[in-house]
């Protein structure tokens, strides 16, 4: 008889609502992140080292996240050695829950960058793929809504003119505002 009761139950439309994970909730926010100065890689390693720049990477966002996965557009200024980037992309984003309000995620989209200060060989612009993993810690504020801080390391991959390849590595914090 317990047994079938423990069946009925866990049959039940209640009852496996109240088992099933955290949904997430869906709608827009707007992100703004703050960084370190990039690490270069490939050819824009000797770029980097060559001249230290005085630009941290300052990146703004705005997403529609659909459940756990959001598709953002954003914009982003970096420096790169003496030079300076300014990058446009679009991007997906799968949230994945750990711990009460305390998330992980993971990004992955394609950018267009435009170049500032650099040797001329590199071009004025360049285009790529960007990837973050990062985590957040989502609250609930009163006239806010829902809102989220957040911390990541992000890598772009870059292809410049004469098919130059390099990529940048940053570390970036910020805040995102649900609308």
């Amino acid at each position: 008889m317990r047994a079938l009761l423990v069946a009925a139950l866990l049959a039940s439309p209640a009852a496996l609502a109240t088992l099933s994970p955290a949904r997430a909730t869906a709608g827009t926010y707007v992100s703004l992140g703050l960084g370190t100065t990039p690490t270069g890689q490939g050819d824009l390693a000797v770029t980097t080292e060559a001249a230290d720049s005085d630009v941290p990477q300052q990146r703004v966002a705005l997403g529609q996240s659909l459940g756990r996965v959001a598709i953002e557009a954003s914009l982003a200024r970096f420096g790169i050695g003496a030079g300076d980037g300014v990058a446009a992309g679009v991007h997906a984003r799968l949230s994945v829950p750990l711990d009460g309000n305390l998330g992980a995620y993971g990004r992955i989209g394609l950018e267009r960058v435009w170049l500032s200060g650099l040797d001329p060989t590199f071009g004025d612009s360049a285009d790529g793929m960007a990837a973050a993993l990062g985590l957040e810690y989502k609250l609930t504020a009163p006239i806010l809504g829902q809102a989220a801080i957040w911390g990541e390391v992000n890598q772009d991959q870059l292809t410049f003119a004469n098919d130059r390849k390099g990529g940048v590595r940053m570390w970036m914090a910020g805040v995102s505002l649900g609308m």
